[in-house]
């Protein structure tokens, strides 16, 4: 598993290889925490065929962040992976699911209200749509679609993550 996304991540097709990945300025960790569920993604190998996929994020005593990544893979029931953020910059957290692995996560864009995200990795090649809702809210949606494309992902790439409330 640890291979193939490191294979992933030096060799693939990346559709969002030209976009713009810099965190936004104005985030609020401490708005961010809590519970994120996956809308829509580009497919990568460590998420491959999961839907129902959900984020929690919860500050540590020592300042970073704990994160357990939840999905649901049909035949293999639900998943979890834990890990540990810290943050860089406003907007932006080191990701390290292994002690000696680490990946940028940005936050790209997120609603006045912390109810809707737009996440990816420096290297543009993940990209989350992220809400409060498992629920796809089109006036809240199409925002972080507009913001997506105006930084250059391309969208046709995206899988939208199937959840049961739908």
């Amino acid at each position: 598993m640890i291979l193939r996304a490191l294979l992933y991540y030096l060799f693939q097709r990346n559709p969002g290889k030209t976009a713009d990945t810099r965190p936004a300025d104005n985030v609020d960790l401490s708005q961010y925490l809590g519970r994120w569920y996956e809308l829509a993604r580009y497919e990568t190998p460590f998420e491959e065929g999961m839907e129902e996929v959900y984020t929690e994020y919860k500050a540590r005593p020592d300042g970073r962040i704990s994160i357990t990544n939840s999905g649901l893979k049909a035949g293999h029931g639900r998943k979890e992976a834990q890990a540990t953020g810290t943050l860089v910059a406003p907007g932006q957290l080191k990701v390290s699911f292994f002690p000696l692995i680490s990946s940028d996560y940005n936050i790209l864009a997120v609603d006045e209200f912390y109810r809707n995200a737009l996440v990816s990795n420096a290297g543009g090649s993940c990209l989350w749509f992220l809400s409060r809702s498992p629920q796809i809210v089109p006036d809240a949606f199409e925002p972080m679609k507009r913001e997506a494309l105006r930084r250059g992902f391309d969208l046709s790439a995206l899988h939208y993550t199937k959840h049961r409330y739908r």
